[in-house]
């Protein structure tokens, strides 16, 4: 059986790590998407070919900087981008359906528990070793 993960993050180093141990579980296909933009017309696209992402992997920064005051103003919503709250909101809204993973060096702040009242099914700190994280992902498709 074959399935699609989606993977929102803004560095381009995690798409690359993902996809790599990703790659290795039998039958799954990696998706990137570099902004909250992108992602929703991809899963939008995706769900009108009737062939919707198993797995959305959704990080919180998705500001494509490292600056703190950059990375707040993303947060609050005051640069124009989408966020991965707002991302996985927008996504939830298509697809009440939708699994979604945050995987986030904000883990354990407000941020990350904004993202969690949404209703993801699961919350990732990064650094979770990618070899692990890859070892949840294809139990996860596997029970699917």
């Amino acid at each position: 059986m074959s399935h699609k993960v989606l993977v929102v993050d803004d560095e381009t180093d995690i798409h690359e790590l993902l996809k790599y141990y990703l790659g290795k579980i039998k039958g799954v296909e990696v998706i990137s998407a570099c902004s909250g933009e992108e992602a929703i017309k991809i899963y939008d696209e995706m769900m009108k070919k009737n062939d919707k992402p198993s797995l959305v992997i959704m990080d919180l920064n998705l500001s494509g900087t490292d600056d703190i005051s950059s990375i707040e103003s993303h947060r609050e919503g005051m640069d124009g981008k989408l966020d991965g709250v707002r991302t996985a909101r927008k996504i939830l809204d298509m697809d009440r359906n939708a699994v979604i993973w945050g995987y986030t060096a904000w883990f354990g702040t407000d941020w990350a528990e904004s993202l969690k009242k949404l209703g993801i099914e699961k919350m990732l700190e990064k650094p979770t070793p990618f070899s692990d994280f890859a070892k949840m992902v294809e139990k996860f498709l596997k029970e699917k």
